[in-house]
This record gives C-alpha cells, sequence and structure tokens, in this order.
C-alpha cells in the first residue's frame, strides 16, 4: 500500500511532533551535562536551545502542551518558572 511505501522511506507524519522530541532530547543532553533545565539565552552549543524551552513554557502557561509533552518534561524535573528559582540554581 501506499503508506506502506512511505513508512519504508522513513515519511514523517507528524512534522510537530518530531520536531518537539528532537527539542526535548537535546533537553535532556544539556540537562544531563548542566543538571538544570533553565538554559541561558546565550547557550553557544545549541542558540536554538533556550528559545525552545522558553516557547515550551509559554505553551505550557497557555494550555498547549499535550499530557504527554508534560509527562516527559516532568520527568527531567522541568522548571516551569523560573522566577520561582532562587538565582544561582
Amino acid at each position: 500500500s501506499r503508506i506502506a511505501r512511505l513508512n519504508a522511506i522513513g515519511f514523517v507524519w507528524d512534522p510537530f511532533g518530531e520536531q518537539w522530541m528532537e527539542n526535548y532530547g537535546k533537553l535532556r543532553a544539556y540537562v544531563k551535562e548542566c543538571n538544570s533545565t533553565i538554559v541561558p539565552r546565550k547557550y553557544d552549543a545549541d542558540p536554538g536551545l533556550a528559545n525552545w524551552v522558553f516557547n515550551t513554557r509559554s505553551a505550557y502557561k497557555r494550555r498547549r502542551l499535550s499530557k504527554e509533552q508534560i509527562r516527559l518534561l516532568e520527568s527531567i524535573n522541568f522548571v516551569w518558572d523560573v522566577n520561582s528559582v532562587p538565582e544561582g540554581q
């Protein structure tokens, strides 16, 4: 079938979901290295990661994240409100 052929060549059915998971993977790597989900705005190793984290926090406040996305972020102790974290952490 056409679907099977598309699957066989790695067709991406949910590009937004795949991009989200790719960025989540980058955040997990950052957490492993830095032990924090607070990514500085000028993070030279991956300048787009801080933007993604900021946008993810905004999406959460607007109730735009799925339960699964929230569960994944909470599994790495994602900081939802950076203003609630004492300075230096």
